[in-house]
């Protein structure tokens, strides 16, 4: 017997967990920045009133020994009302979601299966349809005690990464593990900003202020590229702008935050927002100025001019672009490790309903482009 209960507490009960979530968050060797008492914290005020989030504390003995946020929402899908539990600070709607990587179910070193099965025995007596653990990172017990409570499906992505501490222990440096066509987009990029504008060079926020500057022009960088392609942005969503807000304002100062600018000349091409946690840099968001010529790459120039800037720091060892297979990660990354989006469907009327037509308009597209094929070639005869 695990000896192991569940105590639920309203998100506005947070300041009683927060002490025990940010000790067990601190001894939790993979725990993540995305599970840290302070995005805690500045998720609960932006989206606990609209979402009303339960806590979970896992207690043994008198002692919490892991913990959990808790959001339960229904959402129609297809006509059907689905209710879905999302693992930690997830759930929020599309346009304002925060985007949780690296998830996993907080608990000490040694009780992380008992904290699991506590975990899926508090679920078998809840009501609910879908379970969502997004985002997870490696083998957390939790997924597994997840397939037990239903039907499960797994969607992986790619979260590339520089591995630092791998190249200052080589006898080369960062651009000599790059391939020559990397090499020569970022040389030419930079030679032509040069030439327009001046030397590109990279300037890195040291207050509070300079970093509320940078994440200013950042934003409207990102919106004006994205509101070019006929695309919202996501700082189109008043929420999570007020997130990043008190985020930056609270973890700033603890040297949390990278907020960057890269110039070339006087003229900001880019701006940088990244987190930093236990030596990992996080690049999270970024905010870019685009031109007509395509020979210009200003996101392969900052990364570049990050990724430089943070080798000379010792205390960092990874450069993590997240979850993502873009061309710019793939062409700077020298590693990378999967992340994993798991959704248990429960037996329930809804679920099985939304399995159904999901089944029905698979069938029909595989049907309909089956056709297309048929009638393409009869073209050609």
């Amino acid at each position: 017997m695990s000896g192991i209960s569940v105590q639920a507490l309203n998100w506005r009960q947070w300041s009683e967990l927060a002490p025990a979530w940010e000790l067990i968050h601190n001894r939790c060797p993979e725990a993540s920045f995305f599970l840290s008492r302070e995005w805690v914290d500045c998720w609960l005020a932006t989206f606990g009133a609209d979402l009303n989030p339960e806590l979970l504390a896992f207690v043994r003995d008198g002692e919490a020994v892991g913990c959990c946020v808790l959001v339960t929402r229904t959402q129609w899908v297809r006509g059907i009302p689905l209710r879905r539990v999302y693992l930690n600070c997830a759930g929020e709607d599309e346009a304002d979601s925060t985007c949780i990587e690296y998830n996993s179910l907080l608990s000490l070193p040694g009780c992380e299966e008992d904290v699991a099965k506590a975990f899926g025995t508090f679920l078998e007596g809840r009501s609910w349809d879908e379970l969502r653990l997004n985002a997870m990172a490696g083998h957390s017990p939790v997924c597994a005690v997840g397939s037990l409570l239903g039907s499960r499906e797994v969607f992986e992505r790619r979260a590339p990464y520089v591995n630092m501490r791998q190249i200052r222990a080589g006898a080369a440096d960062f651009d000599s593990v790059l391939s020559s066509n990397t090499r020569h987009q970022i040389r030419r990029s930079q030679r032509m900003y040069e030439q327009a504008g001046g030397p590109c060079t990279f300037h890195l926020a040291r207050t509070v202020q300079e970093a509320e500057g940078i994440f200013e022009r950042m934003a409207e960088l990102h919106q004006a590229a994205w509101q070019d392609r006929g695309r919202p942005g996501v700082f189109s969503s008043a929420k999570f702008t007020s997130f990043h807000r008190r985020l930056i304002e609270a973890v700033f100062k603890h040297n949390r935050i990278l907020l960057a600018e890269v110039r070339a000349g006087t003229e900001v091409i880019a701006a940088l927002y990244s987190f930093i946690y236990r030596g990992r840099v996080y690049f999270y968001q970024s905010g870019l100025r685009y031109t007509a010529d395509g020979r210009l790459k200003p996101g392969l120039v900052s990364h570049w001019l990050a990724i430089r800037y943070c080798l000379e720091q010792p205390e960092l060892t990874e450069y993590d672009f997240l979850a993502g297979d873009s061309q710019y990660k793939r062409s700077l990354a020298t590693a990378s490790r999967e992340l994993s989006w798991i959704v248990v469907r429960r037996r329930t009327v809804p679920s099985l309903v939304f399995r159904v037509l999901r089944s029905v308009k698979r069938r029909f597209n595989l049907i309909a482009a089956t056709i297309s094929r048929g009638a393409g070639r009869g073209k050609g005869d």
